[in-house]
């Protein structure tokens, strides 16, 4: 993926799904501080599709809308890169519990809250793909 400078929330053109976001969140970080060191906002996929860092902060920021063994997947697995035996660890759960699939159902709620148009804040909400 590129960056790009000049993306503002709410002007991105691509749909997400949720392998897309996966790798969106994992990156994010990365991304934040890009925007900060060169105020890069626009991330471009080898494929061409563009996406608003601002965008991906506030599906980021969204995970709040999911439940609490949702959010902290996304959060712990995705985000922070926790190992998923230790994330379990965090979770209070056996350690054998497969954690990225409760990441991939918050993802996948999220990605169907945008279908329905229900984050007001996503760019595309009529239009995203699930």
């Amino acid at each position: 993926m590129s960056l790009s400078y000049g993306a503002k929330r709410g002007d991105g053109r691509t749909r997400v799904d949720v392998a897309t976001l996966r790798e969106l969140i994992r990156n994010l970080q990365y991304f934040r501080s890009l925007r900060e060191t060169a105020n890069l906002t626009e991330i471009t996929s080898p494929s061409g599709e563009k996406y608003s860092i601002f965008d991906i902060e506030y599906l980021y920021e969204c995970r709040n809308r999911l439940s609490t063994r949702q959010r902290q997947a996304i959060e712990l697995f995705l985000y922070h890169n926790i190992r998923e035996r230790d994330v379990a660890r965090m979770m209070q759960v056996a350690e054998t519990n497969p954690i990225a699939i409760y990441a991939t159902q918050g993802l996948a709620r999220l990605c169907e809250m945008i279908g329905k148009g229900e984050l007001p804040g996503y760019h595309n909400s009529e239009s995203a793909g699930v």
